[in-house]
């Protein structure tokens, strides 16, 4: 069910210049002898609120990020880039996400991501999707360090979908694992963003921008005093935003409003809630093209084998052949209401809570292509690539060349899930500084943070679609857009079926730490060390709503502790060194189980760092430089075919069954396989095995099939045969072994995407590199970022396969001699060191050693900015951006969605890269006075070289252009 009809613009706007009026006209009302008064006393900043008093237009100076409490970035030791408000505003960033696009070390899109787990596709369009965990409903999904992280911060309250930019006033990034403050892994950093607070002096901000593709967008700040004697002040920011993109049916409109209190009864207590609320609607966001293959299934991860098949007469570039009725509608809101207490002198006391929701409802539609099924007059005959068409592939399903009687097959999927973070944080900050009268080389500032979180995560999703085993049909050749409701030959759709299945997972974490920050020798020397527990554990209960089953798991309380080490010595008051050594956690909050049937541990991360930081020619040039090395334990990895030892579908009672009617010899009648010679060789096998009754033909379900009962010795004998043949050749397509039906008992329902749902393998990877950022404030009118990062990835351990209780079942899905899964093109006793315990698979061919990600090697980015001081370019101001990124590895010859093996003509596996990348952007803003009030113009122009070239399968987006007027008031 869609969210509620969408606002117009001129209704947003009367809303939110209505609230607004209301608190000017309060404050109008109070007595300015009052506000005076309050004007002249001193307000002593908390120390978990950042100072940013000394920052210059990009150069930040602290944070709070790194420790919790306000620090000189300079002592920190540790990696923090901060982006400013201005540096949004310049950027033309109007959201988080777009915030984040000079940050090097963070990739916003990716189309490989090492060990992503969950079999299944994160964005619409599924498999026809090539876009990795950064197509994420929730928008928060992106990667540091070549780590994928799915959450951000906000004010150090974990928040889950993304926000508009109106309402931030600093990001700040935290490069490393982060969890002694913030618990909850992020391996590769953590995203923290501080939204706008209430001022005690009025202001007011009123914003309107149109741009390429349609694009509108109305932005409202307004802050000022209510009651200043009990320093009652308010915010509120407000956004407004449509537009439509350079492909099919693409659009996007939401609002977006904040309200936001501060309230100061005493000068050592503050009161701040804050609240944010809105909508997002989404259409046309289904698949463009779908994968040039057939055979495999809709929505199968074997169609990774394929490039894209572009329908004739149509343009690749923008055309979405999935139509205009894909939607996603998202509502999403955070409440925050937080006290600081100082108690007594340097004891300050930080309690606060935080309700983060997001509810999301989708529409989409999930089509590959096959022969020979459908109607026979939308059938047609049509041209297909594989991955490269000068490797090949070994799948016999992926071809170069023309396909005969294909059909598009598609299903519509409907979806509506939820999450829900509920968290509750209270912080003790002391202070005490000794010695401070003597030698100032005696004296030791020290500060100690005892702090204790409960966090609580719901995830909820119910799943419907078309019927099971029914399709919907589609000519290949017909260019005109799928619509709900009807098919390609104007009959009606498969029934859809609202629920179908149900997923819900509750989380809890309960955490208590100790963090010291200290500092000696002159201040030179800053320590940090901490220590966190946390104490978590899980529950997840799934439906299947058309069977009437519901199965639950509720985890052991899980106890870990992670502890970070850091210092930092200034070698001169402008340079300083510094190392960290820290750790990294995750819960397991998605409900995963391993291949044993037990819930998935918590991941832990170790990090080792070590940099160095400046501050030269009165701040003129500063930065930083680190070399860091992250190692992660407990990541999941998801292999559709692997063994699991909790699934109980193969009954050892009874004999092994297998249905072999396309795995039985093509000269006896109804024979059939996958034509590489195993089946007919084994002629003689067979029909020893058809004489002694263990080869049979049966009804079963309305067909005729061929049987093997492998627990008879000639019915063993047959299977062997086609086995050894298939390895001895290649381990070419020997045909399907696992069809399941009335008849056959064997371990197929046994793997880890069985039908009580997906499991998951634990393995182990790192990360290394180091990365650099500098700005340069020449004049205080010429500013310049720029920063580098090198990131390499590596996978050190693929999982650890459960041991299958049925070794006597050599024929099971995990034994299967093919190049892209089974024994993956390698001997059994390479395989599994003891081919009678599959707990001894050793991953080679799968993982160890590789790379299997695409974040580059290399990335650099750079924005200059400059303001004419005087004269007659006076108010006239221009900025100029540029990134560019090494080649990255999109494809690494597995897949996405399964884990299968992706290998060429002659087996060997399939690796490709992107060509390396570079983008421009440009901003030129005009300042000038309208009515003695602050105005301006701004012009924002992305992609300026206009790069559409393709980068692995996903196009780049041509320039396009925006302008903007503010107005303060």
């Amino acid at each position: 069910m869609k969210l509620p009809q969408r606002i117009t613009p001129s209704l947003l706007t009367a809303a939110l210049a209505l609230f607004a009026s209301r608190p000017v006209a309060i404050a109008a009302e109070a007595a300015p002898a009052d506000a005076n008064l309050a004007a002249e006393e001193p307000v002593v900043l908390s120390p978990f609120t950042v100072d940013a008093s000394k920052d210059r237009g990009y150069l930040a100076t602290n944070a709070t990020s790194g420790t919790r409490l306000n620090t000189p970035i300079k002592d920190l030791p540790m990696p923090i880039s901060v982006i400013t408000e201005q540096f949004i505003r310049d950027t033309g960033s109007t959201n988080l996400r777009q915030g984040l696009r000079y940050v090097s070390g963070i990739q916003l899109t990716s189309q490989n991501d090492q060990g992503t787990p969950g079999g299944a596709y994160q964005g619409a369009g599924g498999v026809n999707n090539a876009e990795g965990a950064t197509a994420n409903p929730t928008q928060t999904s992106y990667k540091i360090r070549g780590y994928v992280t799915d959450a951000v911060l906000r004010d150090g309250f974990r928040r889950q979908n993304s926000t508009d930019a109106i309402n931030i006033e600093r990001v700040e990034v935290v490069f490393g694992p982060s969890a002694l403050l913030y618990g909850f892994g992020q391996y590769g950093g953590i995203v923290n963003y501080h939204p706008k607070t209430p001022a005690a002096k009025r202001s007011a901000e009123l914003g309107l921008a149109y741009g390429s593709y349609d694009f509108m967008r109305g932005t409202l700040d307004v802050t000022g005093p209510i009651a200043p004697r009990v320093g009652l002040n308010y915010r509120l920011t407000g956004a407004y935003e449509d537009t439509n993109s350079y492909t099919d049916f693409n659009s996007q409109q939401h609002y977006f409003i904040s309200p936001a209190i501060t309230l100061r009864p005493w000068k050592q207590t503050q009161i701040d809630i804050d609240l944010e609320d809105g909508k997002m609607w989404q259409d046309g966001i289904g698949f463009q093209r779908v994968r040039a293959m057939a055979n495999v299934g809709v929505n199968s991860d074997q169609n990774e084998h394929a490039d894209f098949f572009t329908v004739p007469g149509t343009d690749p570039y923008r055309f979405r052949w999935s139509g205009p009725d894909t939607f996603q509608d998202t509502q999403a809101s955070n409440f925050r209401a937080q006290i600081t207490q100082t108690l007594v002198p340097n004891l300050t006391l930080l309690v606060g809570y935080n309700r983060s929701k997001a509810d999301f409802q989708r529409r989409d539609v999930i089509g590959n292509l096959n022969q020979n099924v459908g109607p026979v007059a939308l059938r047609a005959r049509v041209f297909f690539n594989t991955l490269s068409t000068s490797l090949g592939d070994s799948n016999q399903n992926a071809v170069n060349g023309y396909v005969d009687n294909v059909a598009l097959q598609y299903t519509w999927t409907v979806s509506d899930s939820s999450t829900l973070l509920d968290q509750v944080r209270a912080e003790l900050n002391y202070k005490l500084t000794l010695f401070d009268r003597g030698n100032k080389w005696l004296k030791i500032t020290n500060s100690v943070l005892l702090g204790h979180s409960e966090d609580s995560n719901h995830n909820d999703s119910v799943t419907g679609g078309t019927q099971d085993n029914l399709f919907n049909y589609k000519s290949p050749v017909d260019a005109s857009y799928i619509r709900f409701g009807k098919q390609g030959d104007g009959t009606a759709d498969v029934p859809i079926i609202a629920r179908k299945n149900g997923s819900f997972s509750r989380g809890w974490d309960q955490a208590s730490y100790l963090v010291y920050q200290g500092q000696v020798l002159d201040d030179r020397l800053t320590v940090v060390a901490g220590i966190r527990n946390d104490r978590t554990d899980n529950f997840t209960r799934t439906e299947n709503y058309l069977a009437g089953t519901s199965t639950s798991t509720r985890s052991k309380k899980v106890s870990e502790y992670t502890r970070q080490y850091g210092a930092s010595l200034q070698l001169t008051r402008q340079i300083s060194i510094y190392a960290l050594k820290a750790g990294g956690l995750q819960p397991n909050f998605s409900g995963h189980l391993d291949v044993d049937g037990n819930p998935v541990g918590p991941v832990i991360a170790k990090s080792r760092e070590y940099g160095l930081k400046f501050d030269l020619f009165d701040g003129k040039i500063s930065g930083s430089v680190s070399k860091y090395k992250i190692r992660r334990t407990g990541s999941e990895m998801f292999f559709w075919w692997a063994p699991t030892s909790n699934y109980k579908n193969f009954n050892p009672a009874k004999d092994i069954v297998y249905n072999v009617s396309n795995f039985s010899p093509t000269s006896v009648p109804g024979g059939s396989n996958g034509g590489n010679g195993a089946a007919d060789a084994a002629l003689p096998q067979w029909n020893a095995g058809v004489a002694a009754g263990a080869i049979y033909q049966k009804s079963v379900g309305g067909a005729t099939n061929w049987y093997v009962n492998a627990s008879k010795a000639t019915g063993a004998a047959y299977m062997d045969a086609v086995f050894d043949y298939t390895k001895s050749h290649g381990m070419s397509w020997p045909g399907w072994l696992y069809n399941y039906d009335a008849e056959t008992n064997n371990s197929w329902n046994d793997r880890a995407s069985g039908p009580q749902g997906n499991e998951y393998l634990v393995g182990s990877d790192s990360a290394k590199g180091w990365s650099a950022e500098l700005v340069f404030t020449l004049t205080k009118d010429f500013q310049i970022i720029a920063n580098y990062a090198n990131t390499k990835r590596v996978i050190d351990q693929a999982g650890k396969f459960a041991k299958s209780p049925n070794p006597q079942d050599r024929w099971a899905v995990w034994y299967f001699p093919n190049t892209d899964w089974g024994l993956t093109g390698k001997p059994l006793s390479t395989v599994y060191t003891d081919p009678n315990d599959t707990s001894t698979w050793t991953g080679i061919g799968y993982g160890s050693g590789e790379r299997q990600d695409d974040t580059p090697d290399h990335s650099v980015s750079m924005w200059a900015h400059y303001q004419f001081p005087k004269g007659r370019l006076f108010g006239l101001s221009v900025g100029v951006g540029g990134t560019w990124e090494s080649p990255r590895e999109y494809q690494s010859g597995i897949t996405h969605g399964g884990g299968q093996r992706i290998t060429d003509k002659n087996g060997g596996i399939i690796v490709l890269e992107t060509p390396e990348r570079y983008n421009v952007d440009l901003m030129v803003r005009y300042a000038f006075k309208m009515h003695t009030h602050d105005a301006a113009v701004q012009l924002n122009i992305f992609n300026l070289l206009d790069d559409r070239k393709l980068y692995g399968l996903m196009y780049s987006a041509p320039r396009s252009a925006r302008l903007e007027f503010s107005y303060k008031f």
